[in-house]
């Protein structure tokens, strides 16, 4: 289909458009996510980004691909309405800013079979996992691994920063951004209209929607305990603790002049795709000091009021010099039991540094045109609170 000249007003087309792709048509209450929706429509078109060509396609596909979750989730609940008896019991959540170790602590405890986690594949289909075995034959995995390859043959350059695989483990954000209150749309396009307008809303009914979403996916192995990762829940620990308080959870850290740079510079390679070479890495970087610097205050905030028990902080550096020695930490601390056979598996993962096997992510803090002096400032407290500074 032609696109419509502007983003403002398209609401009945992208539905039209996901109902279409997914042969549903029932989105859920419309009262939870038709609101954000529209905002970032309307930012697209009022501040939003200079699209190279392609980009108002990859936008469009974006925002529809998220609706067709949505269906897929909402039927998936009409059928299986018994799952959401079934709350998750102790879910184990990695959080922290963005580039401090999650995705890699999040993949290295997903060998444990005691866990289950949010496979990429369904978060696009949220559906009962199927048995592994048949995945491969599966439309809907086909259609995320066809996604995933065309997005990385358009940004080749960030498998070596952050790989995504189609059976591997992936974000709640990926889940939580299908009810359009999300950090996701203001660090995917510009649109500072829509972050003013998100960062005064609660993502409750998104958390609610996530654990609707879970329950589901788990439904099959309601045995296992969930393995849970999103960076972005520092900036929503109690809502995070009101639909899931008896969560576990790991805070990872790194001293933010090194892990806000990596951010931008990852959220700069996947940007190029919609926006070429308007792309703005200064605004960029300077959006995302200011957003992870909001979250760090939110969450030192909250850790305050939320039992401490149920924390536990991780700093990337010690993870990286002794991987074992942390899993092991983090089982005790929680009383999670780590079998023989689990720990030789993570040895092997270990061994392989999947995580380097695309090569070395490579920027330098010039490119972001912040000093460093200027992010220390920004997270004085955090740096402080939890002894990150450089030596």
């Amino acid at each position: 289909m032609s696109l419509p000249e502007r983003f403002t007003g398209a609401e009945d087309a992208l539905h039209a458009a996901a109902s279409a792709a997914a042969r549903l048509s029932d989105f859920g209450d419309g009262a939870e996510y038709l609101p954000g929706l529209t905002q970032l429509l309307l930012a697209l078109d009022e501040d939003g980004p200079r699209f190279a060509p392609g980009g108002r396609e990859f936008a469009w596909n974006a925002i529809a691909g998220a609706l067709v979750s949505r269906l897929t989730l909402v039927e998936s609940l009409r059928t299986h309405a018994d799952v959401l008896l079934r709350t998750p019991r102790r879910p184990l959540i990695i959080t922290g800013i963005p580039r401090t170790g999650t995705t890699a602590l999040h993949k290295l405890l997903s060998v444990d079979p005691q866990f289950q986690g949010l496979e990429k594949w369904l978060t696009v289909f949220p559906q009962p996992r199927p048995p592994r075995d048949t995945w491969s034959g599966n439309a809907q995995f086909q259609v995320t691994a066809a996604g995933l390859e065309a997005f990385f043959k358009a940004a080749p350059e960030m498998r070596a920063a952050h790989n995504i695989v189609a059976d591997e483990v992936d974000e709640c954000l990926e889940v939580l951004k299908q009810g359009f209150c999300s950090n996701l749309w203001g660090s995917s396009f510009r649109v500072p209209q829509y972050d003013r307008w998100w960062r005064e809303q609660s993502e409750l009914p998104a958390y609610r929607y996530f654990a609707n979403a879970i329950s589901v996916i788990g439904a099959r192995d309601s045995g296992k305990t969930w393995l849970l990762k999103n960076p972005g829940h520092i900036m929503q620990l109690p809502t995070l603790f009101e639909v899931f308080p008896d969560a576990c959870v790991v805070q990872t850290h790194r001293d933010p002049v090194e892990a806000l740079p990596s951010l931008a510079s990852v959220l700069t390679m996947a940007r190029r795709i919609s926006e070429g070479e308007h792309v703005d890495m200064r605004e960029i970087a300077r959006r995302e000091v200011d957003n992870w610097s909001r979250a760090t205050e939110a969450a030192i905030e909250a850790r305050a009021h939320l039992p401490k028990s149920q924390f536990i902080d991780i700093r990337q550096q010690d993870f990286h010099a002794d991987p074992l020695g942390t899993v092991r930490r983090i089982y005790g601390y929680f009383g999670f039991t780590l079998s023989a056979e689990t720990e030789h598996a993570m040895g092997l993962r270990i061994e392989k540094k999947p995580e380097g096997a695309h090569g070395a992510h490579r920027y330098t803090l010039a490119e972001f045109g912040i000093a460093p002096e200027a992010i220390s400032e920004r997270f004085a407290r955090y740096i402080n609170t939890y002894g990150l500074h450089r030596s």
